[in-house]
């Protein structure tokens, strides 16, 4: 299963990406060109970025990305993605917003 999201790019704008095999801790990404996206950014799981992570480029193809979650995922968007409450060992925290 895939899942639209926005990588947020460092003037501001957003490269649309689609996302797969999310866990607590990361993810794997896909989009156009891997080379334009920077090693750290925030990325938008919500198109209106109510949902968002900062997350860290940890491999690079040329349209794919795995990526580390720098916070993690919360327990309403996990059961959203239908993933077991409790299954990770992780701590939670609220979406990152923005100040």
């Amino acid at each position: 299963m895939t899942r639209d999201a926005w990588v947020t790019l460092e003037d501001g704008t957003r490269s649309k990406c689609t996302w797969s095999n999310i866990s607590g801790g990361g993810a794997c990404i896909t989009v156009p060109d891997a080379e334009g996206i920077p090693n750290s950014f925030v990325m938008l799981l919500s198109e209106n970025g109510s949902a968002r992570r900062r997350c860290r480029v940890i491999w690079r193809k040329p349209q794919e990305l795995g990526i580390k979650f720098e916070t993690q995922l919360d327990e309403r968007l996990r059961a959203a993605l239908g993933k077991k409450p409790g299954a990770s060992t992780e701590a939670t925290e609220p979406a990152e917003r923005d100040a």
